[in-house]
């Protein structure tokens, strides 16, 4: 069993892997920190996504966490895949404030029916 976070190449994903860290030691689960690019998409697409994910990586560390970059052409089974692999009891990621709508997150849903989810709304 385990915490699997979700993070994008963003530095404010910090506050998903501190609540992910929170929520694995008050569990006593490892912790896992999860960036999906899709594969025709640059690793570092974004301006400041280096500096971001080196960023992430140093947080994680900090928290007991590892932290691994997939490349995919199908980001929701790749998380899927990853919280199957990794026995996830509970799944931290982010959602926008302006949700309204179908995304990953209710996809995901719908495919691991006994994972936990924490979604932080930005």
């Amino acid at each position: 069993m385990s915490v699997l976070v979700c993070v994008t190449g963003q530095k404010n994903c910090e506050r998903l892997i501190v609540a992910g860290a929170r929520i694995a030691r008050a569990e006593g689960l490892p912790l896992n920190v999860l960036h999906v690019v899709q594969s025709g998409g640059s690793v570092l697409g974004f301006v400041n996504e280096p500096e971001a994910l080196e960023y992430l990586l140093k947080v994680s560390v900090e928290h007991g966490a590892s932290m691994y970059v997939r490349r995919s052409d199908d980001v929701i089974a790749s998380i899927e895949y990853a919280a199957k692999n990794e026995h996830c009891r509970v799944l931290v990621a982010g959602r926008a404030a302006n949700y309204s709508g179908h995304d990953l997150l209710d996809e995901l849903q719908k495919r691991l029916p006994g994972v936990r989810f924490e979604i932080m709304r930005a």
